[in-house]
């Protein structure tokens, strides 16, 4: 008889998701006990379990990197499935992202300073690896020059381009 309510129930909470929040991806699993569940998936966020237990809709997100799991009741089995999806969309929206012209500045600097830092490093090396050589002139110091800023013209677009990337799967 229990079976058949947990039924039931996970068929009206699978019917609200299809209802309310149609971009949600949704389907019928069972854990390894035999409890049913509806594994969630929402682009750009982890994935999620809702089961019932007992009389209590739970929560159950995988841990993303670098944020810990998130569990909590989201409603009794006599509340309207709409609302306990809508207290679930609440949860499985991804984070608001910063605007582009923040995103702009931050990657700009970001990679200003990585590429100062770097180009700092290789003009010293170098010049320590000429010297100590002994290969001291304009032309080598030139190149040397050169070299460090294209070293760090290099470390700070990819510096840029990772932080542009990962900020935007945030």
């Amino acid at each position: 008889m229990g079976d058949l309510i947990e039924e039931r129930a996970l068929r009206a909470l699978s019917a609200a998701f299809d209802a309310t929040a149609p971009v949600i991806r949704h389907d019928r699993r069972e854990f390894p006990e035999g409890t049913p569940f509806l594994s969630l998936r929402l682009p750009g966020s982890a994935d999620a379990a809702v089961f019932l237990d007992g009389s209590r809709w739970i929560y159950l997100s995988e841990p993303e990197r670098g944020r810990m799991p998130t569990q909590f009741a989201a409603g009794r089995l006599g509340d309207d499935p709409e609302i306990v999806v809508r207290r679930l969309v609440a949860v499985l929206a991804p984070p608001r992202r910063d605007r582009l012209p923040v995103r702009l500045l931050k990657a700009f600097l970001l990679a200003l300073l990585t590429g100062l830092g770097v180009g700092m490093l290789s003009v010293v090396v170098m010049a320590v690896l000429i010297a100590g050589n002994g290969y001291l002139s304009e032309t080598t110091t030139a190149w040397a020059y050169g070299l460090g800023g294209l070293f760090a013209l290099a470390a700070g677009i990819w510096t840029a381009i990772r932080w542009w990337r990962a900020a935007g799967r945030a």
